[in-house]
């Protein structure tokens, strides 16, 4: 089986940029999901930044690269946890400002013996389209930027800069939020989940990789959890196994195979006819964090 490091990768940590939602993720484990006024024990509990972008830059900061957080944190000392997290994850981050009150925090219940995980989180709060467009930072030295659908003012405007500079951009689209169809324009991958639909309420993948293709997205991925994932690029597409993994935690796995996926682009370009291998690599190098609890345990692994 291939690792992380058993391909060639530059002598340099790879940059990149990913730019989204972060939150205080606050995660219990459980036997079982508590009912209507009902306490259950916790059987073990971690505090952690999260959010999509956020969870995929702490993966590609793991497989050796360099990566910068755009996003916005209020001025909170809840805000300081997430800080302290992100660097000592190795990532960098880059405050936009602009955000009131405590930080996004999302409270998780994991359950033991399958790995499911609920969620709740105010996370709504980041969709908001009317705000001022933000400045992307420097994109010196960048070579792959990813987007999570959340803080569009931040998104939109860097993906742009990035493709106007030949960067590759992708997207992870979870879900279908009021401006995914503007940030997935500006993409040049789109990794859905079997969550996101179509316009329409169609979760088909075909119906699914047909509506991309009409918003101008030449490449698209969508995982569906230990089925193959499948892909789709302008004349062609396909399905790749995924490896079985025995899943304690399912927390974060997708973040971090996106973030995965875009350490591979960083590293070695954006091509169609190596897209199927590149998934496959990508599933496997963080396939460690399906099997300990939490979304840090896997890292020292």
């Amino acid at each position: 089986m291939l690792t992380c490091h058993d391909v060639l990768m530059p002598s340099s940590a790879p940059r990149a940029l990913f730019a989204g939602l972060t939150t205080l993720d606050v995660i219990q484990q459980v036997e079982r999901l508590p009912g209507a006024n009902e306490k259950v024990v916790a059987l073990d509990f971690a505090v952690a930044a999260g959010g999509p972008a956020t969870n995929a830059a702490v993966a590609f900061a793991h497989l050796g690269g360099s990566p910068t957080l755009h996003t916005r944190l209020p001025d909170h000392p809840l805000s300081g946890i997430i800080r302290a997290d992100l660097a000592g994850c190795g990532v960098e981050l880059a405050d936009a400002g602009g955000a009131d009150g405590a930080p996004v925090t999302a409270s998780i219940l994991v359950t033991r013996g399958t790995g499911e995980r609920a969620v709740v989180s105010p996370s709504a709060s980041a969709t908001r389209a009317d705000r001022h467009e933000v400045a992307p930072p420097a994109l010196d030295g960048v070579r792959a930027v990813l987007v999570d659908g959340y803080h569009p003012e931040i998104a939109i405007p860097l993906a742009r800069a990035a493709r106007a500079s030949a960067i590759p951009v992708l997207m992870d689209a979870g879900s279908l939020k009021p401006h995914t169809e503007l940030v997935a324009r500006e993409c040049d991958l789109v990794i859905a989940s079997t969550d996101l639909s179509a316009p329409g309420g169609s979760s088909d993948p075909a119906d699914v990789f047909a509506w991309l293709a009409s918003l101008g997205v030449q490449r698209a991925v969508i995982t569906r959890g230990e089925r193959p994932l499948l892909w789709h690029v302008l004349g062609g597409g396909g399905e790749v196994a995924v490896e079985p993994v025995d899943a304690v935690d399912t927390l974060g796995a997708g973040d971090f195979f996106h973030g995965s996926l875009a350490f591979r682009i960083a590293s070695l370009g954006l091509d169609d006819a190596r897209l199927a291998e590149d998934l496959a690599w990508s599933a496997r190098a963080v396939a460690p964090a399906l099997a300990s609890f939490g979304t840090r345990e896997w890292l020292s692994s």
